[in-house]
């Protein structure tokens, strides 16, 4: 029996420094350090960051005047800093912003295309915090969210009934590239080829209608590292947290691949009759899993099937 843990699996560089962030000033701070909204999507390591006192604020109602706050890795839109300012939280003085910076390199994407006259429509998960920091800076709430490839033809109805002059497509950081590259042939399709990549650069903005690769290079690292393993794979463990979108595009990844795959949050959760009659185990795990939990759950694993009948 073969256990084998996917290239790139855990952390990506945006959640450690995120987390270094959390840590640091909470080690700093004398008084209560809060964060706004869950730092990363991972149940466990939101734990482990309370239990070195940290508070996780749900509503920035529940945040106190003028206290050491942090905020999240995916991004948040302008109200959120205006609301924590009425408070006499600001950066430089007591706010410490953790956003990824490739989730800041999008938010400038999205900025310089509709000041560029683009009607910007955006691939990713409506409820999603950066989906939803990102609208911000495009329309808020009026800003039109493709949340899966199939929904191309809602896209194509958008675009054409409204006759827009440019148009521009962009991702949420951690969408699927399969998916992202399945939208737009889907969109093309419909519209004869009319959509061409723009450089994510944003060198050419002659381009009328066009997509920009978003997705950032961790969350393709993991999907290609996973999709690796999964072909070679009898079974496929994918750990992440109950909310993170990037671990859920790792296990559809898997499904869609055929693999029998489970979803898990931890080692507690492993079952097992799931290592009967398997002889090769892969494990992949989101970009907000920590390695020592990836290493937790392998060495369940192997206690498991040491005494699995075969």
């Amino acid at each position: 029996m073969e256990i084998k843990v996917a290239k790139h699996a855990g952390f990506c560089f945006g959640v450690k420094k995120a987390i270094e962030i959390a840590e640091e000033v909470a080690q700093k701070n004398k008084e209560k350090t809060y964060v706004y909204g869950q730092l990363v999507h991972n149940e466990q390591v939101i734990k482990n960051l309370e239990g070195k006192g940290i508070i996780f604020a749900e509503s920035i109602n529940e945040i106190p005047e003028n206290a050491v706050t942090v905020l999240r890795a995916h991004g948040e839109p302008g109200t959120t800093y205006q609301l924590l300012g009425q408070k006499s939280i600001t950066k430089g003085n007591n706010l410490n912003d953790a956003t990824c910076p490739l989730v800041t390199l999008v938010h400038n994407v999205a900025i310089k295309l509709k000041n560029s006259g683009y009607e910007v429509i955006l691939f990713g998960k409506r409820d999603h915090p950066e989906a939803i920091g990102t609208s911000y800076h495009l329309k808020g709430k009026g800003t039109f969210i493709v949340e899966e490839p199939e929904q191309s033809d809602l896209a194509v109805d958008y675009i054409t009934k409204n006759n827009f002059g440019k148009v521009a497509v962009i991702s949420q950081t951690t969408m699927s590239v399969y998916g992202y590259k399945k939208l737009i042939d889907n969109i093309n399709k419909a519209l004869a080829g009319k959509f061409a990549e723009i450089p994510l650069s944003m060198k050419n903005l002659d381009i009328k209608y066009g997509y920009v690769d978003t997705i950032c290079n961790p969350t393709k690292q993991r999907q290609s590292g996973t999709e690796e393993i999964a072909k070679e794979s009898d079974i496929v463990i994918v750990i992440g947290g109950k909310n993170s979108s990037n671990s859920k595009e790792l296990y559809a990844k898997c499904k869609e691949l055929g693999v029998e795959s489970h979803f898990i949050q931890s080692g507690h959760q492993l079952q097992k009759e799931w290592f009967k009659g398997k002889e090769k185990i892969g494990v992949t795990a989101g970009a907000s899993t920590p390695d020592y939990l990836i290493n937790e759950v392998v060495e369940k694993i192997r206690e498991m099937t040491s005494s699995v009948i075969p």
